[in-house]
Parts: C-alpha cells; structure tokens; sequence
C-alpha cells in the first residue's frame, strides 16, 4: 500500500521538477536585476544631457533590445557598453564614422587647410628667393600671385580628395597598393601641369608682389592655419 501510493508521489514530484526545469529562469522579455539597475542609471544620465527626447528613446530602446538579446548568455550592460558614462558620450557623440566617411564629412575643411598650407609655402619660397635674388623681382610666371592662388586652390582639392580615396573603408574591397601608387602619381602629374599653365599667364594676370608682401602673407595663413586646426581638429593634412 505505502510502495504505491509513493509512485504518484514520485511521479508528481518528477513531473514539477521537469516543468521547473524547461520554464525560462527570467521572462524574456524583462531585464536582469543587473542589467535593469544599468538601464535606470542610464536614463537619469540621459535625462541630465540635452538630447531631444526621441533620441534618447531610441537610444534606449536599442539598448534594451539588445541586452535582451543577448543577456541570456550571461551577458551584462557593462561589459557590452562600459560605464554609464562612457555609454552617454557615446550617444551624445554619435555612431562612430569610418576614415572614409570621416574624410568625406571633412572634405572642404581639409581642402582648405592644405590648400592655405600650400599657399603658404609658396608663398615664403617665393618671398625668400626674392630677397635672396634680386634679378627675380618683379618678374612674372610660377611666383605671380594668381598662378600661387590657382596652383593652391587645386591643390588642397585634390590633396583632399586624394585623402577620401585612400582611406581604408572595411565596407568595401581594399585597394590594391599599386593602385593607390598609380592614383598618387597622376594627381601629383595634373597638379604640375596646373601649375606650369598657371605660370604662363600674362602679366596683367598674373602679377608678382613684393619678396617683404610674399614673406608677411605667409606669416598672416600660418597663424592662420594653425587656428583653423584647432578648431577642427584636422589631423587628415600634408603636414
């Protein structure tokens, strides 16, 4: 009598044990203790910057999908996103771009700076060959102030440019070394062609100042280009 009235209540007490064992140890669809603790944090950091309230949603909204996704493998905000803190710049200052989207986003800014670095040199080459000779005063040709402003100008386009197409761009196949080699070698051939038609404009087109007003502009677009650095941060340039 007691052997079979054990029998159900092994079995009973079997049947529990399975059912206990397949329910999930947490609902999918909520948080761990931990990761829920990381989430409230990290909507007061939110809250405290000046982010619009749909990007803050959709940051956190992301943020919970995914350590939905992956906490059951015992995943933690932490080790997915750092600190609260590291998380909240990392929002504030956006998706991180790739160099190639990097140079494209800071093509014209990067035109500028090593078209005013090229000016530069010129423009102290020319005021320094011109103290040193005086039989070069008052010519005209490569150190006429147009031909400088021309040759610059194209330049600091196609240093730029030339910049874009070199960085590494994981989303698309690597270019080939020779191929970078080849590309290098046709902008530097199209720069001195430039710069050689430039020198051959007319005078009354292309007049040469001074060696003192050459030396005294170079001095002006170095403080110059030093500024604009800084306030870009452009580390994408010849030097």
């Amino acid at each position: 009598m007691s052997e079979s009235s054990n029998k159900p209540r092994n079995a009973q007490a079997g049947a529990k044990q399975i059912q206990a064992a397949e329910q999930p140890l947490r609902d999918d669809s909520e948080l761990t203790k931990r990761n829920d603790e990381y989430m409230r944090q990290m909507r007061k950091s939110l809250n405290a910057t000046e982010l619009s309230g749909e990007k803050k949603k959709a940051a956190l909204d992301e943020m919970t999908a995914t350590l939905l996704a992956e906490q059951h493998k015992g995943t933690t905000a932490r080790q997915l996103y750092g600190t609260v803190q590291e998380r909240t710049q990392a929002i504030i200052a956006g998706p991180k771009k790739t160099p190639r989207e990097q140079a494209k986003a800071n093509y014209w800014v990067t035109s500028l700076d090593n078209g005013l670095m090229l000016f530069m040199i010129f423009c102290l080459m020319y005021g320094i060959m011109g103290l040193i000779s005086k039989s070069s005063q008052g010519s005209q040709g490569a150190n006429g102030i147009t031909a400088i402003l021309l040759t610059s100008v194209i330049g600091g386009l196609g240093v730029a440019k030339l910049f874009e197409f070199l960085a590494p761009d994981k989303s698309k196949p690597q270019v080939p070394m020779w191929r970078k080699i080849l590309w290098s070698i046709l902008a530097i051939m199209v720069w001195m062609l430039i710069f050689t038609t430039a020198a051959m404009l007319p005078a009354s087109l292309n007049p040469a100042l001074p060696s003192i007003v050459y030396l005294v502009i170079a001095a002006i677009v170095f403080f110059a280009r030093m500024w604009l650095k800084r306030r870009f941060k452009i580390t994408s340039s010849i030097f």
